[in-house]
Parts: structure tokens; C-alpha cells; sequence
């Protein structure tokens, strides 16, 4: 398995324990090392990513996803993987990290990457109350295009809220090892 975390002071894997949610739903998980070892996730095909709307962390979640890939052995739609866990990470930071701070609410959100047979998952799960939508690019803006960028690159995408009310939005996106 492999994590990265924008955050500081993980824990131990022996604090765990106390860190696994209530609902297996709720990924937004307070401070955890490796909350894809908490929910029980195969480790072999999985790695997480916390974000954060500090200046810079784009460049991170694209870094991430290069090393991810290229540590999976991905021959074939890597660029393409990547650019989708860009994208899903970019909505998350804009909507829920940055905007959310403004409003003075502490949003959190997570990218995972999941190596399915001929395909890489990616999802990012956050705690923001707004929905993604897929809507029609303006062409006087120079924003809103990343759903449709995640639409045209992905085989499949879409969304769902748990019970607790964090959001995953996730899209799978063909690859070749």
C-alpha cells in the first residue's frame, strides 16, 4: 500500500484501532496514516493521498499519481490516470478545501487510487455539501471543464453521498500493465 498525507503526525498503526469509522461509508477519517489499511483494502492495489488547499498541492497529487503509476508498472493510460486524479482532486480542493475555508468550515479531502484488472480507479472522497455536476463548458471562462475532461478520459464515473454526508466522486479509467 502506499500513502502520502499532507498531514503531519500520522499515528501509529497500533492507533488504528480508534481511528476506523462508525459507517465504513465515512472515508473523511481524522488524521489517519493509512485509512485504506483501516477499512480493510487490499494493499497491493491501493494507495491514498490526503489533500489540502495549501498553494502547491497540485503539483503533489500529480506527483503522487506519477509515482503511484509508474511503482504499479503502468504501461498504457497512466498520463490519462493521472489527468483524471488531477481533475477529481482539483474539484475537491477548489469546492470543499478552499472555498470551505473562506466560509471558516474545515473541509477534508482524500484521493485514492485503486489498480483494478486493465484499469486504474480513482476517488476522491471530501466532505462537501455540493454535488458534482457535469454541465456544459462556458467559453468565456477558463474554469469548469473538469468533469467534462474526467467524462471524455474515463470509461465510467459517478458519485455517491454516504450516510454521514461525505461525497465520493470517482471515475475508472482503462490501462494496460
Amino acid at each position: 500500500m502506499i500513502t502520502d498525507s499532507d498531514e503531519e503526525d500520522g499515528g501509529n498503526l497500533a492507533d488504528l484501532a480508534g481511528m476506523i469509522p462508525l459507517e465504513i461509508g465515512n472515508l473523511a477519517l481524522s488524521n489517519p496514516p493509512d485509512w485504506g489499511l483501516a477499512l480493510g483494502v487490499s494493499a497491493a492495489g491501493f494507495a491514498a493521498k490526503s489533500l489540502s488547499a495549501e498553494e502547491g498541492s497540485g503539483l503533489r497529487v500529480r506527483a503522487f499519481a506519477l509515482m503511484v503509476m509508474d511503482q504499479w508498472g503502468v504501461t498504457a493510460g497512466a498520463e490519462t490516470a493521472v489527468a483524471v486524479a488531477w481533475e477529481l482532486a482539483a474539484n475537491a480542493i477548489q469546492h470543499t478545501l478552499r472555498e470551505g475555508a473562506e466560509g471558516g468550515a474545515h473541509g477534508r479531502a482524500w484521493l485514492g487510487l485503486v489498480r483494478r484488472d486493465e484499469a486504474v480507479v480513482c476517488a476522491v472522497t471530501d466532505d462537501g455539501p455540493a454535488s458534482p455536476l457535469l454541465r456544459a463548458a462556458d467559453p468565456t471562462k477558463s474554469h469548469g471543464r473538469g468533469l467534462q475532461l474526467v467524462d471524455r478520459l474515463s470509461s465510467h464515473w459517478g458519485w455517491s453521498r454516504s450516510p454521514s454526508g461525505t461525497k465520493t466522486v470517482w471515475a475508472r479509467v482503462p490501462t494496460a500493465w
